[in-house]
C-alpha cells in the first residue's frame, strides 16, 4: 500500500484542507512532499492580530515573500485585527505614543531588499515610503506587504492598520484637522498606483481583489493624515475589474458633481459590485456610485455629521434626495442600512440634533428590499406640531415587502427613547397595520446604543411590552463593550 505521500496531489489537497493552520505546520516538517502540498494551503489565509508596537510578524512576512516570491502568489485573503486595546472602538488619545517604541528593520529582517523594491518603483511618495519603512511604521509595512500579493481576494483591516500619525492636539481644545489639509497614508497611496498608474512600479494590480473593508477612524475626527481619505481612494478600488464589496469612508470631492476617470474603454461601470457600506460620504457622492452600479444588492449608508471636517456634512439630512439616489438600485437592492452618526461640533458644543428634511416614505416603491434597518427618527414623515405627530406612521416609511426589520436609536432628533410618545408608534405598527403593509414580515430588532435611555436607566423590561400579545419574533439587542464597529453586522 503506497504511503500517504505517495497519493495523488489532488487527494492529499482534499484532506489537507480540512486541517486547522497549526496542524498543516506541523505536516510541513514530516516530508518535503507534504511541505510541497501543505505550503499553499498555509499562506492561502492570512489572519494576524496586530499591535502597534510590535510589527514583527509583518515584517516576517514581507521577508518570506521577498525572499520566496512564489509565497505571495499562494495568498489570497488578509485580515489584520486589531490587538490592543480590548475595545478598539473608543481609543481617547490618538496622539498617546505606545508603551514601546516598534523595532527598527535591519538587513536581516529583509531591509537589503525592501529599500530597493520601493526607490526602482519610480513612484513620487517612495522617498517618504523608505523612510516609514526604515522607522518600522505599521502602515508602511502592511503597504509593502500587500503590494506584492498579485492574487489576493480579501483584504481587511482594523483601525491599528489605518491610524493618522500623531498630532500635537488635545481633544477639546484644538479644532479639528479640516479635509482641505488632510492626506492619505500608503494603503490609499498603493491603490491609486494600481489603478491609475501605467508606469512599471511593481506593484501589484489587484486584478482579483474583490472585498476590502477598513473602518472609520476611531475617535470623533480623522486626524491629518488616517488611510483611504482621500476620493480618489474610494474611486481606485471602485475601479478594480473584480470588486464585489466595499466597506469604507473617504472625504467628500471638494465640488459635487465631480468628474471620473476617463478610461479607454469608456465609462466605469460597477458591473460586479453587490456590496457597498459607506460612511461619512454624502448623498450626492453616494449617488453618483451608485448610478454607475449594475447589481447591487446590499448598501450600509451611514451619515457623520462632521462640520468642523466637512462641510458637506452638516445638520441636515435630505431624505428626499436619499430616497432619489436610491431609484438607481430598485431594481436589485434587497438589503438597505441606515446609520446616523453624530459629532458635536468643536466650535460650538452646545449643538443639540440633527435637522431633517422630506422623509423615506418613498420607500414604499422599493419592492425588493428585504432587510432593512434605520434609526427610529428616520422613519416617520416630516412635519411639525403635535396635531401632525399623532398622524405619523412607521410603516409608512418601511419597504411593503420587506422580513427583517431593524430600528436603531442612532443620535437623530428622534430616537425610540419616550415611553409615551415614540414607543406606541412601533406597537400600533406591529399590531394593527403590519399583516397590511409588511405582510411578508418575520423578525423585529431593537438596536440600543450603550448610550440609549432604555439601557442607561434600565427600561429593557418595559421596551420589551410593546412585543406582548404579538405574535412575531423580534429581538432587543444594545451595543457590546467588547463589539468593534468594523465587525458589527446588525
Amino acid at each position: 500500500m503506497a504511503s500517504f505521500p505517495d497519493h495523488p496531489t489532488e487527494l492529499i489537497n482534499s484532506i489537507l484542507q480540512h486541517l486547522s493552520f497549526r496542524d498543516l505546520l506541523t505536516v510541513c516538517l514530516v516530508s518535503k512532499r507534504l511541505y510541497e502540498c501543505a505550503t499553499p494551503l498555509c499562506y492561502s489565509q492570512i489572519d494576524l492580530t496586530i499591535y502597534r508596537d510590535n510589527l514583527r510578524s509583518i515584517i516576517h512576512l514581507c521577508r518570506s515573500i521577498f525572499n520566496k516570491p512564489e509565497l505571495a502568489a499562494y495568498i489570497d485573503s488578509v485580515r489584520l485585527r486589531d490587538g490592543e486595546p480590548a475595545d478598539g472602538r473608543r481609543y481617547c488619545d490618538i496622539s498617546k505614543i505606545p508603551e514601546a517604541s516598534p523595532p527598527r528593520p535591519t538587513d536581516e529582517d529583509g531591509m537589503s531588499e525592501f529599500v530597493p523594491f520601493i526607490s526602482h518603483s519610480g513612484l513620487a511618495y517612495a522617498d517618504i515610503w523608505t523612510e516609514k519603512v526604515r522607522a518600522g511604521d505599521l502602515n508602511a509595512f502592511v503597504a509593502l506587504f500587500l503590494s506584492r500579493l498579485p492574487n489576493v481576494k480579501s483584504f481587511h483591516v482594523g483601525t491599528l492598520v489605518t491610524l493618522p500619525d500623531p498630532e500635537k492636539k488635545e481633544l477639546g481644545r484644538d479644532s479639528p484637522t479640516a479635509a482641505r489639509d488632510m492626506d492619505n497614508q500608503f494603503l490609499g497611496k498603493i491603490f491609486q498606483s494600481a489603478v491609475f498608474d501605467p508606469s512599471n512600479h511593481g506593484i501589484s494590480r489587484f486584478q482579483y481583489l474583490e472585498h476590502i473593508l477598513y473602518p472609520w477612524p476611531i475617535t470623533p475626527w480623522p486626524g491629518k493624515n488616517p488611510d483611504f481619505c482621500k476620493p480618489k481612494d474610494m474611486i481606485a478600488l471602485l475601479s478594480l475589474p473584480s470588486m464585489r464589496s466595499i466597506s469604507g469612508w473617504c472625504l467628500n470631492p471638494e465640488s459635487l458633481q465631480f468628474s471620473w476617470p476617463v478610461w479607454p474603454a469608456g465609462p466605469l461601470e460597477l458591473a460586479y459590485l453587490t456590496s457597498l457600506s459607506l460612511t461619512h460620504i454624502h448623498v450626492n457622492f453616494l449617488g453618483q456610485i451608485l448610478e454607475r452600479t449594475r447589481a447591487l444588492k446590499e448598501l450600509r449608508w451611514v451619515w457623520k455629521h462632521t462640520p468642523d471636517v466637512d462641510p458637506l456634512n452638516a445638520d441636515l439630512m435630505d431624505l428626499d434626495r436619499f430616497v432619489e439616489v436610491l431609484l438607481a438600485v430598485q431594481d436589485t437592492l434587497e438589503d438597505l442600512n441606515i446609520s446616523v452618526d453624530m459629532i458635536f461640533p468643536w466650535s460650538t458644543p452646545d449643538f443639540q440634533d440633527l435637522e431633517t428634511r422630506g422623509s423615506l416614505s418613498g420607500l414604499r416603491s422599493m419592492v425588493n428590499i428585504k432587510r432593512f434597518k434605520a434609526p427610529f427618527g428616520l422613519l416617520l414623515p416630516d412635519g411639525d406640531g403635535q396635531k401632525d405627530w399623532d398622524t405619523k406612521r412607521l410603516e409608512d416609511s418601511i419597504p411593503p415587502n420587506v422580513e427583517f426589520v431593524t430600528i436603531s436609536d442612532d443620535d437623530t432628533d428622534l430616537g425610540f427613547i419616550d415611553q409615551d410618545d415614540e414607543w406606541p408608534k412601533i406597537r400600533s405598527w406591529l399590531s394593527e397595520t403590519a399583516w397590511k403593509t409588511t405582510p411578508h414580515l418575520r423578525e423585529v430588532r431593537l438596536f440600543l446604543q450603550k448610550s440609549s435611555d432604555a439601557v442607561r436607566f434600565n427600561k429593557l423590561d418595559e421596551l420589551e411590552a410593546i412585543f406582548q400579545g404579538i405574535d412575531l419574533p423580534h429581538q432587543i439587542v444594545h451595543e457590546s463593550e467588547a463589539s468593534h464597529r468594523w465587525d458589527w453586522d446588525m
